[in-house]
């Protein structure tokens, strides 16, 4: 959807601009922006093809962008905003019209009402604690879990995820001790900082416990398998460095549900989240 933004309309973003040459500006180009709201604390923008480099921010209390060298023929006007406790907006695309002198602006995109927010890449691992110390002396896993988001303006998610892993037992009848496990569950993202979030997550799932060694003790290695409920639980800090690629680092605790115990492992996860 596009819209002609003149000085006198305000339905996405008001720009105003003293001047704009049809070639590339020499000078920086001064304009004035007004959000959309007045929740707006920050504006940041870029000049292009695609909003493929890096962001220049302002404060919203002073929304004056200075554009270098712009071509008003080829170059769009890449601007995203800011509320509280909200990551950065989609984008919004003007183009300068030398025939009407005004600005036209493609307003960002809605998603749909469910969709996936980013995908995340994690080994991990864990050590036993309690009665699974009798069981495990380590784990070390990787894991693919999808963020799930009902709207990418409020900080609650959903997640699914799966993972596998190994670790040697303890046991003298097991030779080591495999695991593939499945889990769904929702997380709160805290904005600490410009680029910094804060989550606590907590999930339920299966895991399918997987045993190698001589289960009848008749000198004779075999598989057996059994499944039990489980809970996970972690605490992910996150640091954005550009748009679309952010590492995170987590404490991870997980808890199997047996017939007559349950086992606890802690540990620490680390990796790269992909956002869409």
């Amino acid at each position: 959807m596009k819209l002609s933004v003149r000085t006198a309309v305000c339905t996405a973003l008001l720009l105003l601009a003293s001047s704009l040459s049809i070639y590339a500006s020499a000078s920086p180009l001064p304009i004035v922006i007004k959000p959309t709201s007045e929740q707006v604390v920050a504006i940041r923008y870029q000049t292009g093809h695609k909003a493929k480099g890096p962001w220049k921010e302002v404060n919203a209390d002073h929304p004056i962008l200075s554009l270098q060298a712009f071509d008003s023929i080829q170059d769009v006007l890449f601007v995203q905003q800011k509320e509280p406790n909200k990551g950065w907006s989609r984008s919004y695309e003007y183009r300068y019209d030398e025939q009407t002198n005004s600005w036209d602006v493609t307003l960002p995109t809605l998603k749909k009402p469910l969709f996936i927010d980013s995908m995340e890449l994690k080994p991990y691992a864990l050590f036993p604690t309690n009665s699974s110390s009798t069981l495990y002396s380590s784990v070390i896993g990787g894991a693919v879990k999808f963020n799930l988001s009902v709207d990418e303006h409020k900080p609650l998610y959903g997640y699914v995820e799966g993972a596998y892993s190994r670790g040697p037992s303890k046991s003298d009848w097991v030779n080591v001790m495999q695991a593939v496990n499945i889990s769904a569950g929702f997380g709160y993202r805290i904005r600490l900082g410009k680029s910094v979030d804060l989550a606590p997550e907590a999930g339920y799932g299966l895991v399918l416990h997987i045993l190698d060694g001589d289960q009848d003790l008749d000198g004779t290695d075999s598989l057996e398998v059994f499944v039990d409920q489980q809970a996970r639980l972690a605490l992910t800090f996150s640091y954005t460095f550009c748009e679309a690629h952010a590492f995170f680092i987590a404490p991870l605790g997980v808890m199997f549900f047996e017939k007559s115990r349950v086992a606890a492992l802690y540990g620490v996860q680390a990796g790269m989240r992909f956002n869409f």
